[in-house]
């Protein structure tokens, strides 16, 4: 009997996670963009992930109460920055917030490659001891979580790759529903997200994809 017979396409990088993702303070990361998202916060205090780069250029901005000024980057809203990229008239309102209190997250990569995401070694089983960290003084490390384990998946921001390695972000629209005998959820690009919340896209409809639970991952 011929060999390739038993030959099956391989599909193990449906489940291969993604890799971790560290918070790199803004000051060093080159090249942001507008559009791009950042995470910003007061150390010891609070942080705020997805706000939204509106402006390339950094002015020295005093914070509200004080007097000495800060190298800022300008920032909005995520919901702010979609209803201006669908509506151009509108003007999103945006914020100054001090560069040193800005991070930027970027997955992890293997020492001495070129932007190669790093495998992660363990065998995926996590405490929520393990996210117990000493202090606040920056956002903390994301791990994957296959998106199965990760709770309720609606308004979940979850990522998934294609065949050809590639990532993509998705925001969960729905819990698991079964599809075709395959359990699966309901998704949308981040930005499709907040224009949802705005109004009724027609031409959004056909957009929301139908994916495959055991190739989404979340982070926590």
């Amino acid at each position: 009997m011929d060999a390739e017979y038993f030959i099956f396409e391989d599909i193990s990088w449906q489940t291969k996670p993604p890799p971790a993702r560290h918070p790199v303070p803004a000051r060093y990361v080159p090249n942001l963009e507008v559009g791009d998202e950042l995470t910003i916060g007061v150390p010891g205090r609070y942080y705020i992930d997805g706000q939204i780069l509106v402006r390339t250029d950094h002015e020295d901005v005093p914070l509200p109460g004080e007097e000495t000024p800060r190298e800022s980057l300008a920032l909005c809203a995520p919901l702010y920055y979609w209803t201006w990229q669908a509506d151009p008239k509108q003007t999103p309102i945006m914020q100054w917030w001090p560069v040193e209190h800005a991070w930027v997250y970027q997955d992890a990569v293997a020492p001495g490659s070129e932007g190669v995401a790093q495998d992660r070694d363990d065998d995926g089983a996590r405490s929520w001891l393990d996210r117990v960290r000493a202090d606040a003084n920056e956002p903390p490390v994301l791990s994957p979580v296959p998106a199965r384990e990760a709770g309720s998946l609606t308004g979940r921001t979850l990522r998934a790759r294609n065949a050809s390695g590639q990532w993509f972000w998705f925001v969960g629209v729905s819990e698991p529903i079964s599809v075709d005998g395959d359990i699966c959820v309901q998704a949308v690009p981040p930005s499709h997200w907040w224009l949802h919340q705005l109004s009724y896209y027609e031409e959004l409809q056909e957009k929301v994809r139908t994916i495959a639970l055991h190739r989404l991952f979340a982070y926590a």
